[in-house]
């Protein structure tokens, strides 16, 4: 399987965000995620039968980092929590992307829609526990501007984050 992953990436037909580990601030070896370079060619190779919106848009959001000369990595790390019986667990937690540019450092959460709550509270939840100064940003596929909540992270629909915010 190694063998072909790396034929693919080659040939630019994907490419590889390695895991990185936001609070011990080191590349993680294992587990690492692939982006179509081309999401066209995704779609040819499985007959326009799989359209799950919020994938591609994590896609092209990657792509675009990529294109504007940004480090990404998928952002990783473990928090300690108490479970229903006050017993300690460890639970992993991942942000989409960290990108890196220049001074330029951001947390990306990408998700198609967070007008529902549980779903809002899911993509800002590695948000509540990372306490550094890394700008936390949520792309959303909707026509919105930018925008910040109440807890001082960046809204930004799709549009405006490719076309003004990451240049």
């Amino acid at each position: 399987m190694e063998k072909y992953i790396e034929l693919f990436k080659d040939a630019f037909i994907i490419r590889e965000a390695s895991r990185y580990d936001l609070k011990g601030r080191a590349e993680i070896g294992a587990l690492r995620k692939y982006y179509f370079c081309d999401t066209g060619l995704r779609n040819a190779r499985l007959n326009f039968a799989f359209p799950d919106e919020g994938q591609m848009l994590e896609n092209i959001v990657f792509n675009e980092l990529i294109y504007q000369g940004y480090t990404v990595n998928v952002g990783a790390f473990d928090s300690i929590e108490k479970d229903k019986n006050g017993k300690s667990i460890r639970k992993s937690n991942e942000v989409d992307f960290y990108a890196i540019k220049g001074n330029r450092a951001y947390y990306i959460q990408v998700s198609e829609n967070i007008s529902n709550e549980m779903t809002k509270a899911r993509e800002i939840r590695p948000y509540m526990l990372l306490n550094d100064q890394v700008q936390k940003i949520i792309v959303v596929n909707k026509p919105i501007k930018e925008t910040r909540d109440t807890d001082g992270f960046t809204i930004i629909g799709i549009a405006d984050f490719l076309l003004r915010f990451i240049q």
